[in-house]
């Protein structure tokens, strides 16, 4: 009896602890519940499809939310790691490419710059492999897996940046319907991307972002352009396209995603940092117009060409 009683108060005990084992609240999600429940659920029973529904929903919130590269850098181990859990190449590569870019001083960067050439390549992103081979080769030629790139890099290619301007020029080869050629223009955001991560000091750095953005912007992929503006607006801030690159992101989030009131933050940033720019009034106006359709911008300008007809008359 004795021994059936303790038994009971086993099992009870065991599942208790299931329980709050199952429930238990990640440090790293405190402010976001719903990341706690499906973390929570993909402990529990990590499978593929509950890694894809936690990792699509950390994505969302890193894009949606305003973190510092101290802050961000723990999301992003968090998604790699369980990408890498389940052996999403394409997820993986999401989370260590802005995990390098965040962490660049980590003394861990080298090994993940190599994994993620890895990674690429068998995504066949032949493009990126060369460029980012290319770099970790000059960044850490010291590195024990550094060796194993010789053969991606032919000796030949002695000037990536030459590489990359010649695969921009082109971009207006066998154009599509949409005026470029979309497979050779993909690449060439990519390279721009790669060259970039490993060269973020260079002083062509920001000029590659800035066209790479432009390029995507062709291809209507526009998160892609607007996280090229990002990159610019945050890393590159004495850049002289800066402020244009601000300007765009507003303009595309107003014209291409719709979203008027992130719109007038972009706008309202813009001439409050640049009031004497080029481009201010315009923003004025942009910011004055929001929401308006072109025949009521058109009707407005008409209505005050007219007003000043009047008084000069």
């Amino acid at each position: 009896m004795a021994y059936r009683l303790l038994a009971g108060i086993m099992v009870i005990a065991g599942l208790t602890f299931s329980s709050c084992n199952k429930h238990q609240k990640n440090p790293l999600f405190e402010d976001y519940p719903q990341l706690n429940t499906l973390d929570s659920e993909y402990k529990s029973a990590p499978e593929v499809a509950k890694a894809n529904e936690l990792l699509r929903s950390l994505s969302t919130v890193l894009s949606d939310s305003d973190f510092n590269s101290e802050n961000l850098v723990p999301f992003l181990e968090y998604g790699y790691a369980v990408a890498d859990e389940q052996n999403m190449n394409s997820r993986k590569a999401s989370f260590l490419f802005p995990l390098i870019k965040e962490d660049f001083r980590n003394e861990k960067t080298a090994d993940r710059l190599y994994e993620l050439i890895g990674i690429m390549g068998k995504m066949n992103k032949s493009t990126v492999v060369l460029v980012l081979s290319d770099g970790m080769r000059k960044l850490f030629p010291d590195n024990k897996n550094t060796a194993n790139l010789s053969a991606v890099v032919p000796d030949s290619l002695s000037d990536i940046d030459a590489y990359i301007l010649d695969l921009g020029k082109k971009i207006f080869e066998n154009p599509d319907n949409t005026g470029i050629n979309r497979a050779t223009s993909l690449a060439y955001v990519d390279a721009c991307e790669a060259y970039a991560l490993v060269n973020p000091n260079n002083p062509n750095t920001a000029g590659y972002l800035f066209k790479a953005a432009e390029v995507a912007k062709s291809l209507r992929t526009f998160p892609k352009s607007l996280s090229l503006y990002d990159w610019i607006i945050q890393d590159y801030p004495d850049y002289e396209k800066m402020p244009t690159s601000l300007f765009l992101k507003g303009f595309i989030i107003e014209n291409n995603l719709g979203d008027d009131e992130k719109a007038r933050q972009v706008y309202n940033e813009f001439v409050t940092r640049f009031p004497n720019h080029e481009l201010a009034d315009d923003v004025q106006f942009l910011i004055e117009n929001l929401g308006k359709t072109d025949e009521e911008i058109l009707e407005m300008i008409e209505q005050k060409r007219q007003e000043k007809q009047s008084d000069s008359e």
